[in-house]
């Protein structure tokens, strides 16, 4: 192998760079519109644009990927996690050209692509499935991962709407709006089993990892060892995994998921055939670089003899761009500050200046503690969570901390229906809202070139002082230690134009004059998150009712419904299909009955 491909983008492609560097492998990054500037285009060998934003214009065309290999001169392609990497006619392309692809053989891939024919080879193999019958529902894309394309229906009145919703999510995302049904299992346990195997028949698990704490279907925190698992259901788990992956000859890494009941029985989900988002973990606990093992087995190496004997505990926390306070919807941005903390592995697809827009997965890094014990690992996690900064997009940080600190956690006792309730600390965001008050006064006096030492909104008028509830410490550019009512605390400070960026949360700037568009009727429908108008589901003059489907918006490939707040008359329609529309835009003027226009 001399010059590998990367079919993919953010932090799996810098990841793989990473270990093909150490090969002295060359290295060829593709991106699109919207990546033209990113982190992993400028560290690749050489960087070939492939479209448009949109991943089906983009990532998603194996006819742009195979042009790229045509003019860099590839002999490898490694397709990463999502977009083409579970698609057997991507491998198979790929075969044909005699090109390297750095991934399962495509018969391998087409046995397991679908979720469905994956459940008749799991039988041949005498693994238990899931159930399809039975409410709870989930309704789930046969195709692709990732939380993209699932539902859960508790009523059958609602199995029309989600199927409908899953479908375009699924095409959207892999290309294939293919669905299955399955019982939902409340209160199981997700664990999935590594597996590698080679080409001349070699096949080995590298044990588990627990992914059970999720949000939207899509894991957000993965450990390994699994906690609280008995050696006799790990050990059954690991046999099962093997005994799926001999059936269909599997080589290369994979996955192997399972949902585990609380009595210890245990189903097959699905075979993810690519290297996973939470690789990180096997690897630390194990030693291992899996991606160096997929390239050698590529290669056509066999398995070489490996020491399968786990070593301590690591925990991966994701975080993305999103707010956990407002239904983990998306957050786009540009990223004004990063800071990742020291002392744990980071893996990200983000720098200072980074673009996070609606298109792709909200993802920006992969926090990684590993430690001699899994309390250990937590705290190690935690303390770097507490020293990661990100300003210019919502994130996660904070809602992460709190699952780690939740007594459940703590016990691992956790299952995929694991919720807390997030709501943000409003005596936080007080002491950051006055910190932040703090450092504008003692910037503007810094940078005051008339009567600096003047306060600012100084007066010549008499007036009874109130005491001070803040008291700066220090401030520079971008920094303030201040103390408030007694308590010391320190901040990083960022701003744009529209926004002040503070610890972990963010302020709109004050105009001092009001807006036309803030004067909209509570009956207006607007934008929750940024996103693009994906369906319209009204007319002007249609009567709605409270909870009524308005507008279905789209968004780092999740779809959101806008609902009606209150019954009235449709007074105006103010987006079109396909708008990119910002958060709090109006998208439907809604009047009461006895409004008039």
């Amino acid at each position: 192998m001399r010059k590998l491909l990367v079919a993919n983008r953010g932090e799996i492609a810098r990841r793989i760079f990473r270990t093909c560097d150490q090969l002295g492998i060359a290295t060829v990054a593709v991106y699109s519109h919207a990546d033209r500037d990113a982190p992993h285009v400028r560290e690749a060998r050489e960087a070939i644009y492939i479209g448009p934003a949109e991943s089906r214009d983009s990532y998603l065309r194996i006819e742009k990927i195979l042009e790229a290999v045509r003019r860099t001169g590839a002999d490898a392609i490694h397709p990463g996690y999502g977009f083409l990497a579970e698609t057997a006619d991507f491998a198979e392309a790929c075969e044909a050209r005699g090109l390297i692809f750095v991934g399962p053989r495509a018969d391998a891939i087409r046995a397991m692509a679908s979720k469905i024919e994956a459940r008749k080879i799991a039988k041949r193999a005498g693994v238990p499935v899931v159930p399809s019958e039975g409410f709870p529902l989930l309704v789930k894309a046969a195709a692709g991962g990732g939380g993209k394309g699932m539902r859960r229906v508790d009523r059958a009145e609602d199995l029309e709407s989600a199927r409908a919703e899953a479908a375009r999510e699924a095409e959207a995302a892999f290309g294939d709006g293919t669905l299955l049904i399955e019982r939902y299992l409340e209160r199981a346990r997700h664990i999935e089993v590594q597996i590698f195997g080679d080409l001349h028949g070699n096949v080995v698990h590298l044990f588990e990892r627990e992914c059970s704490v999720q949000r939207r279907h899509q894991k957000i925190i993965e450990e390994s060892p699994a906690p609280n698992l008995s050696p006799d259901v790990r050990g059954a788990l690991c046999e099962a995994a093997l005994r799926i992956a001999r059936e269909i000859g599997y080589s290369s890494a994979g996955t192997v998921e399972f949902l585990v009941t609380p009595a210890g029985e245990f189903f097959f989900l699905e075979v993810n055939t690519r290297i996973q988002v939470e690789h990180p973990v096997t690897e630390m606990v194990l030693g291992f670089d899996l991606v160096r093992m997929q390239i050698e087995v590529a290669e056509g190496r066999a398995l070489p003899a490996l020491e399968l004997e786990p070593r301590g505990h690591a925990i991966e926390a994701r975080l993305y761009a999103e707010d956990p306070a407002n239904g983990f919807l998306p957050s786009t941005g540009k990223i004004l500050a990063w800071r990742a903390p020291q002392g744990v592995r980071v893996e990200s697809g983000i720098e200072r200046e980074t673009e996070v827009g609606i298109h792709y997965d909200p993802l920006l890094a992969k926090i990684i503690a590993h430690a001699n014990s899994r309390a250990k690992a937590i705290r190690k996690l935690r303390w770097a969570l507490e020293r990661t900064l990100v300003h210019g997009v919502t994130m996660n940080r904070e809602f992460l901390t709190r699952v780690l600190d939740h007594p459940d956690f703590a016990a691992g006792s956790v299952h995929t229906d694991f919720a807390i309730t997030y709501e943000r600390d409003r005596s936080a965001e007080a002491v950051a809202k006055t910190a932040l008050d703090a450092y504008r006064d003692a910037r503007r006096q810094a940078t005051r070139a008339v009567l600096p030492h003047v306060p600012s909104g100084y007066r010549n008028n008499p007036f009874q002082p109130a005491p001070p509830r803040a008291q700066v410490i220090s401030c520079d550019e971008g920094h303030i230690r201040v103390e408030i009512d007694g308590a010391q605390y320190s901040f990083d400070v960022s701003e744009d134009a529209s926004r002040h960026w503070i610890g972990d949360f963010s302020f709109a700037r004050e105009s001092r004059y009001p807006s036309e568009e803030g004067a909209a009727s509570e009956e207006s429908a607007s934008s929750p998150m940024p996103g693009k108008v994906l369906r319209i589901l009204v007319e002007p003059n249609g009567e709605v009712q409270p909870g009524d489907p308005l507008v279905i918006l789209e968004a780092m490939k999740m779809e959101q419904t806008v609902r009606a707040h209150a019954a009235g008359i449709v007074d105006a329609v103010l987006v079109k299909p396909g708008q990119v529309v910002a958060p709090g835009e109006t998208l439907v003027h809604v009047r009461s009955k006895g409004e008039s226009k």
